[in-house]
C-alpha cells in the first residue's frame, strides 16, 4: 500500500514539474510574441511599413500565436525572428537609393 501512495506521489511531482516548464516556455512565447507585436505597431505608426509588408508581418504574428498556443515554441520563435527582419529593414534605407 506504502508503495503505491510513494509511487503515485512522485508520478504527481514529475508531471507537475513538466506542467511548470511548459507554462514558463509558454510565457516567454507570449512575452517575445507581445514585443514583436508592439514593434510592428510603433513601426505602423511611423508609416514604415507598406500595405503588403503589414499584411505579410500581421500573417506571421497570427502564425506565431497559434504556434505558442499549440506549444511549439520554437517554431514560434523562429517565425517571430522573421517578423522582426521584415520590421527591422522596414526602416532601413534601400541599398538602391544610395
Amino acid at each position: 500500500m506504502r508503495k503505491r501512495i510513494v509511487t503515485g506521489a512522485c508520478l504527481m511531482l514529475l508531471m507537475g514539474g513538466a506542467a511548470y516548464a511548459t507554462d514558463d516556455q509558454s510565457a516567454a512565447c507570449e512575452a517575445k510574441l507581445s514585443q514583436a507585436e508592439t514593434l510592428v505597431d510603433q513601426k505602423v505608426e511611423e508609416k514604415l511599413l507598406s500595405e503588403g509588408d503589414v499584411e505579410e508581418v500581421n500573417m506571421l504574428l497570427d502564425e506565431a500565436d497559434a504556434l505558442c498556443t499549440e506549444g511549439k515554441y520554437a517554431q514560434a520563435i523562429k517565425t517571430l525572428a522573421n517578423v522582426n527582419k521584415l520590421v527591422s529593414a522596414a526602416g532601413q534605407p534601400s541599398p538602391e537609393g544610395q
